[in-house]
């Protein structure tokens, strides 16, 4: 499989995520580009972790099965498979240098950008990087300048999908990024127009939804939000209280813009997709602004959707409604001849990092970034028992003509070893000896003075703690219990306080609530106390697994005057009915939830009696 001159296999994109592992063979012909060899099978459960093979012999089954499938030969040559990994597995930085910088500048200028940037050792990744032709521009300095991406992965990670090959009978070939081989799939099918077009491509995977903003096919932005196609099932799954493979089923039949379905379980699972849909919108628009404060007020011409999220029908449209920009369902396979009736419309779209994986970059027309965290090839672990590479040495037969001067000579060394060790032992190692046993008497003594100056020092150190008690409980009299008793009467219905915060004059009170009123009354009922002053509100945000739940965070600060007075329950500034009991939080509120702020609510006024 390593040697010289030996025939290259047919090369195989592999696309492998929690939901299935599909391959896929290209070839190009004079008609055009064409598919080989196609064949999808469901992925082993626990298998696939967060987009990586955590189980490389079951996947490597697998990938038997599958080639079985597509009609490759077991004695045929050994095939090679271009995998791609997740984005968020990847560390991915770009890096403005100087045109015309020699290679070998450039190569020391990545290599210190990667050790100041990689989270983990150096010496344990794998590095690639490319120069982008398509950014090169005169900086405000008046420098010609261009950027360099660099992509760095754990070799560990691709040390499992070797494993995995190696189990397959097959050999590693490209190890891409997910984002980065959908733009050169993208690039092909001519979704990316002319120069200076500018496009967000939105990947949404089973794991995570992958967001690059590309101008002349070079990712000039690029990040992963962990919101995919598993975030919208799991939704679906527990709030219609079905198993998850039948929630994954029924996406493909949800209608995003369906007013009245006739089945109210499909009305409901809808909702549910458009709440998760519209916080990926939210991230896209965040993308969109964070790029545009680094780079100046710039128009996007369109949004290019691809994933397996494309199944739900109607997002692009979706996508459109909440920021107003031309928004595509991707094809990558409108210009590949292909068996229509094996690779239906409905996966076209999931394709697209199959496609950029399987696909020779010289193929492309248009210049696009190819990395490969591959390129070095496999290293071998001489003490793994897991190596990478099998270690073999050459029997030749009969003795060398150098092995007995050889053996002369190390006869000789071995001499002088023996008189030397003589020397040592007898003459020169009693005499350290004996200095040995003076430095260890001297070594004990010194112990016993630090052991001496450690006691003494550790209890004026408990002195000392003890001094600052008395002092705090001789300066200082603030009368907590009011001020927790007045939290408790302030705090509205809908409202559960989870944790308070005291630093100084500061406070800080972090909790759950049912709606964004509930908080900011809360916010309002803190500010009119005699205790506190100047009260807003931090941050208020949705729950991941929980979107009817909001959590917040309300800061104030301590007030000098009356600090220390009791509580007026009918003053002015209250405006808004307090929490008595579980009942009072109404009918909108989960059962779970009311149960739990009525129980916060009883503990607090219990803290409040006790203090």
């Amino acid at each position: 499989m390593f040697g010289f001159g030996k025939r290259k296999g047919p090369i195989l994109g592999l696309d492998i995520n929690s939901d299935s592992i599909t391959l896929l063979q290209l070839e190009k012909t004079r008609s055009g580009i064409e598919v080989a060899r196609f064949a999808c099978q469901p992925t082993p459960a626990n298998s696939v972790r967060e987009g990586l093979v955590a189980e490389p012999e079951l996947v490597g089954e697998v990938v038997i099965d599958l080639m079985n499938e597509a009609g490759l030969l077991p004695s045929g040559q050994t095939p090679v498979l271009n995998v791609v990994v997740p984005a968020q597995a990847v560390v991915i930085r770009l890096m403005p240098v100087p045109v015309g910088m020699p290679e070998d500048e450039l190569a020391d200028v990545v290599t210190q950008e990667a050790t100041n940037h990689v989270p983990f050792p150096i010496h344990d990744a794998n590095l690639d990087w490319a120069v982008m032709p398509a950014t090169e521009r005169t900086d405000f300095d008046g420098v010609r300048r261009v950027d360099v991406i660099l992509a760095a992965i754990q070799r560990s990670i691709v040390e499992s999908y070797w494993r995995m090959t190696d189990a397959a009978g097959a050999r590693l070939g490209r190890v891409e990024v997910s984002s980065l081989a959908v733009i050169r799939s993208l690039a092909l099918s001519g979704y990316l127009g002319s120069s200076g077009h500018l496009s967000m491509i939105v990947n949404m995977r089973q794991d995570a939804t992958d967001i690059n903003i590309v101008r002349s096919c070079m990712p000039l932005f690029g990040r992963s939000v962990m919101l995919g196609v598993e975030t919208m099932t799991e939704a679906v799954a527990r709030s219609l209280d079905m198993p998850f493979d039948q929630a994954l089923d029924m996406l493909p039949e949800i209608s995003l813009f369906s007013p009245a379905p006739n089945d109210p379980r499909m009305g409901q699972a809808a909702q549910v997709a458009r709440t998760i849909f519209s916080d990926i919108a939210d991230e896209l628009a965040k993308s969109l602004e964070f790029y545009r404060s680094q780079v100046g007020d710039v128009k996007m011409d369109q949004i290019v959707l691809a994933g397996p999220g494309c199944m739900v029908p109607g997002l692009d449209q979706f996508f459109f409604n909440k920021l107003n920009v031309r928004s595509v369902i991707s094809d990558p396979m409108r210009d590949i001849k292909h068996d229509e009736t094996e690779i239906v419309d409905r996966m076209r779209p999931i394709l697209a990092a199959l496609v950029g994986s399987a696909i020779e970059p010289s193929w492309n027309p248009a210049y696009t970034v190819d990395l490969d965290l591959n390129k070095e090839g496999r290293v071998p672990l001489l003490f793994d028992e897991r190596a990478t590479q099998t270690m073999t040495k050459d029997l030749s037969i009969g003795p060398p003509v150098w092995q007995k001067p050889a053996l002369i000579f190390g006869s000789a060394l071995l001499m002088m070893f023996l008189a030397a060790y003589a020397v040592m032992r007898f003459i020169d190692l009693p005499q350290k000896e004996t200095e040995i046993e003076t430095l260890s008497n001297q070594i004990m003594i010194g112990k016993q003075q630090l052991k001496t100056l450690t006691s003494e020092r550790q209890e004026n150190t408990v002195l000392s703690a003890r001094k600052r008690v008395l002092n705090a409980l001789l300066k200082k009299h603030n009368r907590w219990s009011s001020l927790l008793s007045e939290l408790t009467i302030d705090t509205p219905q809908g409202v559960q306080i989870d944790r308070i915060m005291l630093r100084g004059k500061d406070m800080k009170v972090e909790g759950i609530a049912i709606d964004f009123n509930s908080v900011s009354n809360l916010a309002i009922n803190l500010g009119g106390s005699l205790y506190l002053k100047d009260s807003q509100v931090d941050w208020i945000t949705r729950e991941e697994k929980t979107p009817e739940v909001f959590v917040f965070s309300i800061s104030a600060k301590l007030s000098d005057a009356n600090a220390a007075g009791p509580p007026k329950s009918n003053k002015a500034s209250r405006q808004f009915e307090s929490i008595k009991t579980g009942n009072s939080l109404g009918g909108t509120v989960p059962p779970k939830l009311a149960e739990n702020l009525t129980t916060q609510a009883e503990n607090l006024r219990g803290q409040s009696n006790a203090h």
